[in-house]
């Protein structure tokens, strides 16, 4: 999105004349010797006083560093990339000890250290806070509703740091599945296993929710569980983080290999920092994602999420809706989970911190979610660059308010699993613009083939989960008890019966029968036009289908076909379809030596009335009403690459909307 730079407000001296006629009588210390045809520099965009920031010294940005011993004799420090920071001598105010370096010969820039605060407020804690993996959880809620579970059907996270810039990380009671990388305390300039222990939480929580430890059996779960997480601490005991220290994190983090920065913590009309934003810049072009919360008061989005490098994040509630306190406007790129205060613990966001879980509401918590879910993509897509995983983010979002991009809530609320999808599509066509629309309604199943687990997905949403039948099992949906809602439906090899069930839910099957030969294909549809499913047969040794309206009956199995017909060659494989929208599923089949499609529009012998050509070789095809216009149309699923493509025409082309489901399933369409 196209962002407009802020405006540095005009530097304002505050001094009255009598005032700065006695300072100049008092001695100005010697900072450090420069070149005689050094050109004087400039203030920086931190420049109004009446910000937070450090009163004891000022941020100096020189030509050419300076001795050390000039340096230590001025009690200057390192900040980095040619950064300093200079004591304010006594009697000076520290904006105009900053104009004042601002004038001389050699100096760059000079301008406030600017402190930051943290954007939440933890007020319950939790005796046992569970993550609970269902459809309506009462704690962890906040993952569900980012559809990490999609994302988990393909990474979790490993191989990514994480880096905290925060009041530090703990390990907690539930702890990181990974250790600690390269901790570090920027206050204080320490490196090393507990330089950036929490005394707060606030740290803790963020990071718990970008990368909690997950299926260990205690506690909840962070999005990216796999994820190394790298506290690095840039709050003091006073409770601020100054721009320096912030700057100075940063630099570590780049340092020390972390590909996603979480920085949850800003400041409302500051102006902005130019030490700051030269550290982002340097992070942004060594290739880092960096997430910033915009700001717990609904004004503009804070300072540094308004920076045009990184993703700036407001919070949604449980309600789905954008919170209340959540900042807005330029500078905003998406929403994602934060939480909000109510007499009910369950509608904050509750992750492990010092202490146990504690329920937390804010924008940091946004920030937290959405740094997880970068982890997500680049575990996925390790060489994927910057520019992409963010625009990956926000191409996929869930759009909220009109159309596009809008001030309360930026391009949409996250959505983790159509996220690595959107990136997976950015990678094969090699760009960094949206590819294709993430946004379907099409229903269909994945079914885990080793597991008997299926996913009932909405476009690339996963709405519901849930244990059916055994593992190689051969699974189909249909609608067997004429309520509208397809269900699902297996056949099992082994015993030779079709099982059917009326909810889309774990339980046994409600409808059991005998099935066919050993070796028949299971077709599921609306033959008669009746408005109910029922289970037909395709015969691959005869090419011939056997059409049933009625259900079977246990071991008596389906009976007499009503009626049979030959369509196709052996070999090739069967589906059924409502090609012209009147009502009756009539044959389809795909030919794998080719790759061409053949539908009939009646439920009798003869030729082909669409054929087209359509997949690639290894294909396996399923059907369904991916935009709902009433007639069927194809889906593929690719087990190579674990994709699938659904297409809104029966013609040759492109498909229109492309989900990652993962390996080794099984798809099928459904109207659930």
């Amino acid at each position: 999105m196209t962002r407009v730079p802020l405006t540095p407000k005009p530097s304002i001296r505050r001094l009255a004349v009598a005032i700065l006629a006695f300072a100049i009588l008092l001695p100005i210390p010697a900072v450090w010797a420069t070149e005689e045809s050094a050109v004087p520099g400039e203030l920086g965009q931190a420049r109004d006083e009446t910000a937070p920031h450090d009163p004891s010294h000022i941020l100096v940005k020189m030509a050419a560093p300076p001795t050390t011993a000039r340096a230590q004799a001025t009690g200057t420090e390192e900040v980095g990339a040619g950064w300093f920071e200079m004591p304010v001598p006594a009697g000076w105010e520290p904006i105009d000890w900053a104009e004042e370096m601002a004038g001389r010969p050699g100096v760059e820039v000079a301008e406030l250290d600017l402190i930051l605060t943290k954007q939440a407020s933890p007020p319950f804690v939790s005796s046992d806070p569970l993550y609970a993996n269902s459809a309506d959880p009462s704690w962890q809620w906040h993952l569900h509703a980012a559809n990490v579970g999609t994302a988990w059907l393909s990474t979790v996270g490993a191989g990514v740091t994480v880096a905290v810039l925060d009041t530090g990380v703990n390990d907690g009671t539930d702890g990181f599945c990974r250790p600690f990388v390269a901790e570090y305390n920027a206050v204080s300039d320490i490196a090393g296993p507990g330089a950036a222990l929490d005394t707060d939480g606030h740290g803790s929580h963020v990071a718990g929710s970008a990368a909690q430890c997950s299926d260990n059996d205690i506690g909840g779960a962070g999005m990216a569980p796999e994820a190394s997480v790298m506290p690095v601490k840039v709050f003091s005991s006073s409770g601020g983080a100054s721009t320096s220290d912030v700057a100075r994190g940063i630099d570590w983090a780049v340092a020390n290999g972390a590909r996603v920065i979480n920085m949850s913590f800003g400041c409302s009309d500051c102006g902005g920092s130019t030490t700051l934003n030269a550290a982002i810049d340097r992070a942004f072009a060594a290739g880092v994602v960096m997430v910033v919360s915009s700001g717990n008061s609904p004004v503009d989005v804070f300072y540094p999420a308004n920076h045009p490098a990184v993703l700036g994040v407001g919070a949604t509630t449980r309600g789905g809706n954008v919170a209340d306190y959540s900042a807005r406007g330029l500078g905003l790129d998406l929403v994602a989970p934060g939480g909000e205060s109510s007499n009910s613990p369950t509608t904050f966001i509750w992750q492990d911190t010092i202490g146990g879980y504690d329920g937390f509401a804010g924008t940091s918590m946004a920030a937290g979610h959405l740094s997880g879910a970068a982890a997500l993509l680049i575990s996925r897509f390790p060489s994927a660059p910057a520019v992409r995983v963010k625009n990956a983010l926000t191409c996929s979002a869930v759009d909220m308010g009109s159309p596009g991009w809008d001030e309360q809530s930026g391009f949409g609320r996250l959505d983790a699993g159509r996220a690595v999808e959107q990136l997976r599509l950015m990678m094969d066509a090699g760009t960094a613009d949206c590819v294709g629309v993430a946004n379907s309604s099409a229903t269909f199943a994945s079914i885990q083939t080793n597991a008997g687990f299926w996913r009932l997905h909405e476009g690339a949403a996963q709405v519901a989960g849930f244990y059916y039948g055994n593992p190689g099992d051969f699974g189909f949906m249909g609608d067997w008890d004429c309520d509208g809602i397809d269900t699902p439906g297996l056949y099992r090899q082994t015993d030779g019966y079709v099982y059917l069930r009326n909810s889309n839910t774990q339980g046994v099957a409600d409808v059991s029968f005998f099935f066919g030969n050993p070796g028949d294909i299971p077709l599921a549809g609306d033959f008669d036009g009746d408005g109910c499913d029922t289970v037909s047969i395709y015969r691959p040794s005869e090419g011939r289908y056997y059409i049933i309206d009625r259900l079977g009956s246990g071991d008596r199995g389906l009976g007499r076909a009503t009626r049979a017909f030959y369509f196709g060659n052996p070999g090739d494989a069967p589906f059924m379809g409502d090609w012209n929208g009147d009502g009756i599923d009539t044959p389809g089949l795909r030919r794998p030596s080719t790759g061409f499609v053949y539908l009939r529009h009646t439920n009798t012998q003869g030729i082909a009335d669409i054929e087209y050509f359509y997949g690639d070789p290894g294909d396996v095809v399923f059907t369904g009403d991916w935009d709902s216009d009433g007639d069927d149309t194809l889906g593929l699923y690719r087990p190579s690459t674990g994709t699938v493509y659904l297409r809104n025409t029966n013609s040759t082309g492109i498909a229109h909307f492309t989900f990652g489901v993962g390996g080794g399933m099984q798809a099928v369409g459904g109207d659930f």
